[in-house]
């Protein structure tokens, strides 16, 4: 009934405040806020009416936008300012890479987001606070010159074996046995993913404030937890394994900014390629320092590494059951009305015909709870797009992009990027068959659309299985260590371990 509630007062608020949605992808462009002081800004709910693909295909878009932002530049000295934007920058330099490196110069809100392998620690331990970047890098080669590069390392994409799982994860998806293989370089299901450079492609997940408060004050890093919540055990918690949606949508209120603590549950996965000694195609991705440790000769170095796709999923209380949403990078495959990139494709080689490269072609094959590799891991992969964009997402993307290069110059790397698609429920109904302590998967609040109907998929997060949208998994994720018990529609917590663990 609450919630309820809280999306009937969430559609009233947006009426009285006026706010109409864009009549097409133009509109979208030209409404868009770009402006970091407005509390507009921050997504904590749909902020265009009614919601109908239109909108919600622009509120993607927002929702990009607020998110690559540059996090606010207390960070990481003061960890509280994780998740903030910075809200002195504007558009005019919005992803306009350092003029000496041609990288990127501060990490985005995301990037200061807590990363999942920071949270789901051996036996169950207790992970560092808000903001607090861990990781260790000894024994990691540093990137000559990398000292004197503004952005710094932040991130730790480290494997332990290319052949190894924790032992307590319970089989991910309804299509595949175990993720035998670790997640940073492991997509959901058929493998991992070589770039046309025979560089493997790293990923990451991570998670935006609310959500990870929800975690640390139910102590969820903990498997044990997790199942005394989900099921009740202590009988103080009656709605069970329910992830935050956040405040509703403030309106036009100049006298608050909202701020991450306020927002619905975030989650990112983010999929990166190597691009150390390719400088001139820094200024075309969003880039940073990594550490990557290569899952073969387990050595790790200090690399350059640019986005190529990224997915986001929001929880709201229009949207108990997230607004589900995906970009890549235009260079990434052949689109249509799209030229042909000056370097190459990322993960498409037009001169080699099917017979040749078979497309999306599985680098694994799984029986059971054994995964078995089909090719070497340095085989660049025939990518393709299974799921064309409609001409009204491409219309939307060049009118977004047009808009990034105006208000930059021409020199935002965010001109590169396009929006995929965006999977929605517009009439969620959350209630006792599919939530609480006695619901089981597959848990379904509503009937999801998309634009067209189209299966929502990206092709460097879901390379070999895009003809399955977002929910067609989610709605199968469960809590640590069990198979029917229900985890919100999130596998982060599968990756939980106990502290009986051996």
């Amino acid at each position: 009934m609450k919630n309820n509630i809280n999306r009937s007062l969430g559609i009233l608020v947006m009426i009285m405040f006026g706010y109409s949605m864009p009549a097409n992808s133009t509109d979208c462009a030209s409404m868009l806020i770009t402006d970091p002081t407005s509390n507009q800004f921050l997504t904590s709910n749909n902020i265009f009416t009614p919601s109908d693909q239109d909108t919600m295909n622009c509120y993607a878009w927002q929702m990009f936008i607020s998110l690559n932002w540059p996090v606010d530049s207390r960070w990481p000295v003061n960890s509280e300012a994780a998740g903030e934007p910075d809200r002195t920058h504007t558009i005019a330099s919005w992803g306009v890479p350092d003029a000496s490196t041609g990288l990127a110069s501060t990490p985005t809100v995301w990037e200061s987001f807590k990363v999942t392998s920071d949270i789901f620690l051996a036996k169950a331990k207790k992970p560092t606070p808000w903001g607090v970047i861990a990781g260790d890098n000894s024994g990691c080669t540093p990137l000559n010159g990398s000292a004197s590069i503004t952005n710094k390392t932040v991130k730790h994409l480290v494997l332990s074996s290319k052949n190894s799982a924790p032992h307590h994860r319970a089989p991910r998806h309804h299509n595949t046995s175990n993720a035998s293989v670790s997640d940073e370089i492991m997509q959901a299901t058929g493998g991992w993913l070589t770039d046309q450079s025979s560089n493997l492609v790293y990923y990451e997940r991570s998670v935006g404030k609310a959500e990870f408060d929800y975690i640390m004050q139910n102590q969820l890093y903990n498997a044990d937890k997790q199942y005394a919540l989900a099921t009740n055990a202590l009988g103080n918690n009656p709605s069970g394994f329910i992830l935050p949606e956040g405040e509703l949508y403030r309106g036009n209120d100049p006298g608050k900014i909202q701020q991450q603590e306020d927002l619905g549950s975030f989650e990112l996965k983010a999929a990166w390629r190597i691009l150390t000694g390719q400088k001139t195609l820094y200024p075309r991705y969003l880039t940073t320092l990594a550490y990557l440790t290569d899952p073969e000769t387990k050595k790790c170095s200090e690399q350059i590494i640019g986005l190529v796709g990224l997915h986001i999923i929001h929880k709201t209380p229009s949207f108990p059951d997230f607004v589900w949403t995906t970009f890549e990078h235009i260079d990434n495959v052949p689109d249509a009305n799209q030229p042909t990139p000056a370097k190459g494709y990322a993960f498409n080689n037009p001169h080699c015909d099917n017979r040749q490269c078979p497309p999306n072609k599985a680098r694994i094959s799984c029986q059971g709870s054994q995964c078995n590799p089909l090719f070497p891991m340095t085989i660049p992969v025939q990518v393709t797009r299974e799921q064309p964009a409609t001409p009204a997402i491409q219309q939307l993307n060049s009118d977004v992009q047009s808009m990034i290069r105006q208000k930059t110059g021409g020199k935002s790397v965010f001109q590169y990027y396009q929006f995929i698609n965006v999977l929605w429920d517009a009439s969620p109904n959350i209630n006792s068959s599919n939530s609480g302590p006695a619901a089981t998967i597959p848990i379904r609040f509503g009937t999801f659309t998309s634009q067209s109907a189209l299966t929502v998929a990206n092709t460097t997060l879901e390379t070999y299985a895009q003809q399955d949208s977002c929910n067609d998994c989610h709605q199968n994720a469960t809590i640590a260590g069990s198979n029917t018990i229900p985890a919100n529609f999130s596998f982060i917590f599968d990756d939980a371990s106990s502290p009986r663990s051996p």
